[in-house]
């Protein structure tokens, strides 16, 4: 009877480690959404603040794996896909450097995103405003300045992040994979803050691996979806890729097109350009959320010169329902367990 009694201890252990799928931290892996260029996704916080006309959607597709291939019948028709021009970033995903030129692209003279647009709805429905915040370490009165300091960009490749939804008056955090094509708002160090296509604020993904869930894109592989690391230090130019030309041109942090210039050498941001380091999320320098509570950026706010920059005071750790993470300035991304807020950069463009 002993014998047996052991015999089913063990099977119930089996099973367990089975049902946990076999991983100290327990729980099976988290879905990462595929959101094409026009998709609003799930529980979009506004309605589209995207300029320009968006490509189509992508059809429906099944699941994958993340470290597999795309889906089977899905990535060869019917997807929208990112205009191809010169000097575009290698497809070999990993992590990105957000200070390296020609990672975004745009069209010189003109924004990618209605910045006013975003504040004016922020500032008319108070409860999303607080939400908003929350995932973005600053208080709701500082929305306006806080957008003001980020740069309407295009994205050049598929980019993983932490988005975030709004029900019942919480940001409610995911993963997922942005096409490439997608316009977004990035700070001073080229970090995504917020998907132009729901007004949704957007933090460092949070670990690595999933399932891609969603549409998939003729153009999406697997390998080729990248995590953007922080510039090593705030930038005053982002040097973008004209989507029409495929030229270069500088766009002041901040800018939205009407002080746009040709590219220079030293417009980039300090740091190794376009440095890689495998998939996943950065070592020791991109702030990765965890799941759980909505994170603070991990990167210095937008419009930052440095550590010690003048700016509103850091609020208090955002409510539940967003991942953690973030940055303890606006010049030094925390390591991944960080969870200070951030002191967000003052000023307009």
């Amino acid at each position: 009877m002993l014998a047996g009694a052991v015999l089913v201890a063990g099977l119930g252990i089996a099973l367990g480690v089975v049902a946990t799928g076999g991983s100290g931290g327990g729980g099976s892996a988290q879905a990462v959404e595929m959101q094409p260029v026009s998709s609003s996704g799930k529980e979009p916080f506004t309605d589209s603040v995207a300029n320009g006309g968006a490509p189509a959607s992508a059809s429906p597709s099944g699941a994958t794996s993340a470290g597999g291939s795309a889906p089977s019948g899905s990535a060869t028709s019917g997807g929208a896909s990112a205009p191809s021009v010169a000097g575009s970033p290698s497809a070999s995903g990993g992590t990105v450097n957000g200070g390296q030129p020609g990672l975004y692209g745009g069209t010189r003279e003109m924004a990618s995103c209605d910045v006013p647009k975003l504040s004016g709805y922020l500032a008319a429905n108070t409860d999303k405003a607080h939400a908003w915040a929350g995932v973005e370490g600053v208080d709701s009165s500082q929305i306006d300045g806080y957008l003001n300091g980020l740069t309407p960009v295009v994205l050049r490749q598929d980019t993983r992040v932490t988005n975030h939804g709004y029900q019942d008056g919480r940001a409610t955090p995911y993963q997922a994979v942005l096409q490439s094509g997608t316009a977004v708002l990035v700070d001073s160090q080229g970090v995504p803050r917020v998907r132009c296509a729901c007004g949704n604020p957007l933090t460092p993904p949070s670990g690595t691996g999933g399932t891609y869930t969603g549409a998939a894109w003729s153009s999406f592989r697997p390998d080729g979806v990248v995590t953007v690391q922080p510039a090593p230090a705030p930038v005053n130019q982002i040097v973008l890729v004209d989507q029409t030309s495929g030229r270069q041109f500088d766009r002041p942090v901040g800018g939205t097109g009407g002080n746009d210039g040709s590219a220079s050498p030293s417009a980039s941001g300090s740091g190794p350009s376009g440095s890689r380091s495998g998939t996943g999320t950065p070592s020791g320098s991109s702030s990765a959320p965890s799941s759980g509570a909505s994170s603070a950026p991990s990167s210095g706010g937008p419009g930052s010169s440095g550590s010690g920059s003048s700016g509103p005071a850091s609020p208090g750790s955002p409510g539940s329902g967003g991942a953690s993470g973030g940055g303890s300035g606006p010049s030094s991304p925390a390591g991944a367990s960080s969870g200070a807020s951030k002191a967000p950069g003052s000023g307009t463009p």
